[in-house]
């Protein structure tokens, strides 16, 4: 647990679970209004992100950012479009396309791999997988 600054209100707050910056107070705010917007999209399909920020009374940029956190889609018809952080595609929701999201999982899987391998290669004290110059390949007998 610890103590951190609430990103909303400015309050000190002791976080007993991984929190998103806010105190209890504006976390509860803050998903209040996340299921308002949701419930609105709900009813109202199409609906462009300024009518949906005035209708919930939040702002279009919040709005975005759960666009952006792929909590919610644009329309395909959509005049506002997003684009892949990446490669620059279009997108509906999130911040890259699905074939850079699996490069980047693929290369973040690799590098894990890599990680887990030098990690255990830096375990093994005193260990060899050379075979001494001396062995023949035949089996040993202890007597």
């Amino acid at each position: 647990m610890g103590i951190y600054i609430c990103r909303k209100c400015g309050r000190q707050f002791e976080a007993k679970f991984l929190s998103n910056g806010y105190c209890d107070d504006c976390n509860t705010e803050y998903y209040d209004k996340y299921h308002q917007v949701r419930e609105y999209l709900w009813n109202h399909p199409n609906t462009t992100a300024d009518v949906v920020a005035k209708a919930c009374d939040c702002s279009v940029h919040q709005v975005m950012i759960w666009v952006k956190e792929e909590r919610f889609l644009v329309s395909e018809d959509s005049k506002v479009f997003l684009y892949c952080e990446n490669c620059g595609k279009k997108i509906l929701s999130g911040k890259y396309c699905p074939e850079c999201q699996a490069v980047a999982a693929r290369n973040e899987q690799e590098a894990a791999r890599a990680s887990r391998i030098r990690q255990h290669s830096e375990q093994m004290h005193g260990t060899s997988v050379k075979k001494p110059d001396q062995d023949d390949g035949h089996m040993r007998f202890l007597h």
